[in-house]
């Protein structure tokens, strides 16, 4: 399906010298990320401190490219280096010392979020990890549901699971936590740029997900959307000199929040990283997300079947509608196949517990796929018996 976006593939350089299907852990460098480094290096070598009149509107213009890849509005997005940091900007607005101070989430979400809340136990944090189906591929929606209460204040929760791809069915935790008064916190990392997203449609009040995965933009511009009529209301303590209304007066005064989501930039725009991204995410945009879902798609059901047919195990849905753009096998000696797989230029990654993830994407062939599997199954063969 879509063949056509094949077209892509001259823009993504290391399709040249590896079977690169990796793009679920850090996604195929732009070709024109190059141009836009040097378009940064050249604003700088050329106009000096001048420069940032150029780089504060084109931080909001880069911001607004990933909105139009989750269906945010205008100005309503803005890029930071790095999710954890947008997390603690968040949970920063609430007060742990008061009667709502319940954080919940399932057990399958990204160990760095878990950390973040944990250590918020500190601060009076009520932490509720919620045990998930326990196959390690479904999060139990009932159950987490049912967890959130009117003490709770915060949801967060992925859109597809890092672990084994799960597409999850937000609606009723969202549902449920405005039900309580609670605020979610999407998290779209490995969703966004291959699974359409749209933040206003799931009444989504944080989302938040990064540039290095299918938007491939690399590390360093990572990026949080935050609910308009939810942004003027709040006021996090984790603040820079961004966050203020007028950051170029220098005013040594209280802090007067910028407008809107702009009051979670924090400290100085990391301008270079952000240059970067937005050649992966003008990548994106033009081959059209609901498109590349499609291809993306018909890329993972033969693998998954085809994983399944070689006696592989698999720990990702088999349903392509509930899967995202990953699928993750298991072929026995994992690690050691996932290693022989790198040596040999088929780029996939490894997850302890769970096994080999393959993340193609829209400019990847069915071919590719086709011989990453024959190249496992030739792997593990030589590798003899035994599991692990």
């Amino acid at each position: 399906m879509h063949e056509d976006l094949l077209r892509f593939r001259e823009d993504y350089p290391i399709l040249a010298s590896s079977v690169y299907l990796v793009n679920n852990s850090l996604g195929a460098v732009h070709r024109r990320t190059a141009e836009r480094l040097q378009q940064f290096y050249g604003e700088w070598a050329a106009e000096g401190v001048v420069a940032w009149e150029h780089w504060v509107p084109e931080m909001q213009r880069i911001a607004d490219l990933v909105g139009r890849i989750i269906g945010a509005p205008p100005g309503t997005t803005l890029i930071r280096q790095d999710v954890a940091s947008i997390m603690g900007a968040v949970a920063s607005c609430v007060d742990w010392s008061g009667p709502r101070n319940r954080v919940v989430y399932s057990d399958l979400e990204w160990p760095s979020s878990h950390y973040l809340w944990q250590e918020h136990r500190r601060l009076g944090a009520d932490v509720v990890v919620v045990p998930s189906a326990g196959d390690g591929v479904h999060l139990d929606v009932e159950r987490l549901v049912d967890a959130i209460d009117e003490r709770t204040a915060l949801v967060p929760i992925s859109l597809v699971l890092f672990r084994s791809s799960t597409l999850v069915d937000v609606r009723p935790v969202v549902a449920r936590a405005h039900e309580v008064g609670a605020w979610v916190l999407l998290d779209a990392y490995q969703a966004a740029g291959v699974v359409p997203v749209d933040v206003v449609r799931l009444d989504a009040d944080f989302c938040v997900g990064g540039s290095v995965k299918y938007l491939c933009g690399g590390p360093g511009a990572a990026w949080v959307y935050v609910r308009p009529d939810l942004a003027e209301t709040l006021r996090p303590t984790q603040v820079g000199w961004f966050g203020h209304e007028r950051p170029f007066d220098f005013a040594f005064e209280p802090l007067r929040p910028a407008p809107g989501v702009l009051r979670f930039s924090g400290g100085t725009h990391n301008v270079p990283s952000a240059y970067a991204a937005s050649a992966g995410y003008e990548g994106v945009l033009a081959a059209g997300v609901d498109r590349i879902r499609e291809r993306s798609q018909a890329l993972t059901q033969p693998l998954l079947e085809g994983a399944l047919e070689r006696g592989f195990v698999v720990r990702s849905p088999r349903d392509a509608a509930q899967r995202g753009g990953h699928v993750t096998i298991d072929p026995g000696r994992s690690r050691e196949v996932h290693d022989e797989l790198l040596r040999r230029r088929f780029v996939v990654d490894h997850r302890p517990g769970s096994g080999i993830r393959v993340g193609p994407h829209f400019f990847n062939t069915a071919d590719e796929v086709a011989a990453l599997l024959e190249e496992t199954s030739v792997i593990r063969a030589g590798l003899g018996s035994g599991s692990g």
